[in-house]
This record gives structure tokens, C-alpha cells and sequence, in this order.
């Protein structure tokens, strides 16, 4: 996490300049990729961005045009009495990894939204690397599905969020 903040703080001038020029998230992504401490400095603006999703140290592994893949380590503050990451840890991050990439397609669809609902389900219990995939193909009616996988490549749980989605009217100012 330390890691991160220095990163962030190593960019923050190049950072500022990318969001001047309305850079998307996942633009911003693939710029700082290849760069030396560039996945920590784009999981710090995830942690500055996202305060409450930072509480479960997030890792975005991938962030493409229509997936993304966020991930998350079992750490001992994550647990649930019955040992196992706990179920609302496993919603945020599910929650996390959709909301990345439809402020993605929002962006490039000129349109604005706000989730509304969220729905969970669990399949098993979640132990060790638990990983994220959410993909623009599954969107359907404003429905997007995050699917979370373990290091088994087990499914343990399918996150589903509904965005009310609009279009940009003219004469309404979009927000850089």
C-alpha cells in the first residue's frame, strides 16, 4: 500500500496532466502499464479515487477496452469468522472491477449512469487469490456481471450490477 502512495505521488504531475486532457481510466491504464511503479500508481488513484474499495487492496491486472480483471490477496482483516474472505470484501471487489469498466463505456458512449442495484451470490467458500473479470459482453438491459474466481480457477461468487444508464443531453455540461 506504502508502495503505491509513493508511486502515486512519483506521478502525480503526469496524473494531473492526463485527466487535463480527459484521458479515460482505462487510457490512463495502458500509459502508466509499461512504466516503472505504474500499476501501483494506477491502484493508488483507485485507493484515492475509491476510498472504500481501497479498504480491500485492489490489484487491476488488466484493464482492456471491454474486460477488466481486478484482483484481491486473502489477507487476515478480510476473514470472516469462518475463514474464508468475507462476503461483502468479495462484493466490493466485484463491485470494483464493473464499475472500471463502465466508466469505460460511459465515457466512450457519451452517456452517464449510476448503479442502482447490486446482487450477489456465493458458490463457495473464497480462500487465498481471488480474481475479478468483468466484460462488456455481458451487459445487457444495464446489467453487468462481475464472475470471481480463486487460484483453483473455481467460480466462488457472481457479482451482478444494474446501471440506470442516460444519454448526454446537449447544453448539459459533461464533467471532466
Amino acid at each position: 500500500m506504502v508502495l503505491e502512495y509513493i508511486a502515486y505521488i512519483l506521478y502525480s504531475p503526469y496524473l494531473m496532466y492526463l485527466q487535463y486532457n480527459n484521458k479515460t481510466p482505462q487510457e490512463i491504464y495502458k500509459l502508466l502499464e509499461g512504466r516503472i511503479l505504474g500499476r501501483q500508481a494506477f491502484n493508488g488513484i483507485i485507493s484515492m479515487v475509491s476510498p472504500y474499495s481501497s479498504s480491500i487492496h485492489p490489484n487491476v491486472e488488466c484493464f482492456e477496452k471491454k474486460e477488466c480483471k481486478c484482483s484481491i490477496e486473502d489477507r487476515q482483516y478480510l476473514r470472516n469468522p469462518f475463514n474464508s474472505i468475507h462476503a461483502l470484501a468479495l462484493s466490493n471487489l466485484g463491485e470494483l472491477t464493473s464499475g472500471l469498466i463502465m466508466m469505460e463505456y460511459l465515457k466512450k458512449t457519451e452517456q452517464r449512469g449510476i448503479m442502482t442495484e447490486i446482487t450477489s451470490k456465493y458458490y463457495k467458500k473464497s480462500r487465498g487469490k481471488i480474481t475479478a473479470i468483468s466484460s462488456l459482453n455481458t451487459l445487457k438491459n444495464g446489467i453487468i456481471i462481475s464472475k470471481l474466481f480463486d487460484e483453483d480457477n473455481d467460480l466462488v461468487c457472481k457479482i451482478s450490477s444494474k446501471w440506470l444508464l442516460k444519454d448526454i443531453q446537449p447544453g448539459i455540461r459533461k464533467y471532466k
